[in-house]
């Protein structure tokens, strides 16, 4: 029996952004303004957020012997099941600069750390046996093959969110692959299309020749669920401010669990979603302004009673 509702499969990483007058051009330097650095990657943002949440959560990856004890205390703080988060010998924690101009420029260096091999490491196969839902995020598509074909074995519901990676690191054969495996799959309107390429499709509702339900976000448009009972257009949420988008997706994903693990429809799973992406985008870095159910659900309830 599960004891947890969701596993997710993802980044662990550590961002750090700064902020410049100008980006640089080549064989230049300049002078940074200020910088911080944040908790973040998906897999880490799904699972901290997903907790906070009140959703019983596993996070599965691999990070490197530097990863910050304050880091693992923070998700322990929130609940996060970590027996799948693995430290691999010798190698750095994935990490990611992010630079950003006064104008909103932006440019952005990754270093994968152990997560580029993750092919060549043991399946991490708590995180499917003790959950309902098992999430597929960022990650190399090969080892989640192996992660999928454990969690079809188990009658485990998956959702597919390769995210940007979609762009560079998948092939049509092993998108197609991976998504004959899913029951719901997560993307943004510009992955949606790289998605449909794969597929040869036109239209998002395509894809529910493979899925039972998809998810699209649409930034400050709101979202459009998708199932073969027809489309829902969810709203999105006034935020008080927006300081940084960066993680909105992953928050979005994280509530839209929330209310899925209480049994709610999908309409207001996805508000729920909307609701807390509009929370994280108030303050700079994905894990810093984390509602709780409560908050959430309080604006969410401007669109729909709960």
């Amino acid at each position: 029996m599960a004891v947890n509702f969701l596993g997710v499969y993802g980044h662990v990483i550590l961002d750090y952004i700064a902020n410049l007058e100008a980006l640089p051009a080549p064989n230049t330097s300049v002078q940074i303004l200020d910088r911080q650095r944040f908790f973040g990657g998906t897999g880490g943002n799904i699972a901290r957020i997903s907790a906070r949440l009140g959703v019983r959560t596993a996070l599965a990856s691999f990070v490197g012997e530097d990863f910050p004890a304050e880091y693992r205390e923070a998700l322990e703080a929130e609940g996060v099941d970590l027996m799948d988060l693995r430290v691999v010998p010798g190698v750095s924690t994935p990490t990611a600069w992010i630079f950003t101009d006064r104008r909103g420029n932006q440019i952005a260096i990754v270093d994968q750390g152990p997560m580029k091999f993750a092919g060549k490491y043991e399946v991490l196969a708590h995180a499917v046996e003790s959950s309902e839902v098992v999430h597929l995020g960022t990650g190399r598509p090969q080892y989640y093959l192996k992660i999928a074909a454990l969690a079809a074995k188990l009658g485990k519901r998956i959702a597919f969110d390769p995210s940007q990676e979609i762009h560079y690191v998948y092939t049509a054969t092993v998108f197609r692959r991976l998504l004959s495996r899913a029951q719901m799959f997560f993307g943004n309107e510009v992955e949606m299309k790289r998605a449909l390429g794969f597929l040869r499709r036109k239209n998002p509702a395509d894809l529910l020749e493979w899925v039972d339900v998809v998810v699209m976000t649409r930034g400050g448009k709101g979202s459009t669920i998708l199932t073969k009972e027809g489309k829902i257009a969810v709203p999105a949420i006034r935020s008080r401010k927006v300081v940084d988008v960066t993680g909105a997706g992953d928050a979005y994903r994280a509530g839209f669990y929330a209310g899925l693990s209480r049994g709610l429809d999908l309409f207001r799973c996805g508000l729920i979603g909307s609701a807390v992406a509009g929370f994280v985008i108030e303050k700079r870095g994905t894990q810093t302004n984390i509602p709780t159910w409560s908050q959430a659900v309080a604006r969410a309830a401007r669109h729909a009673p709960f």
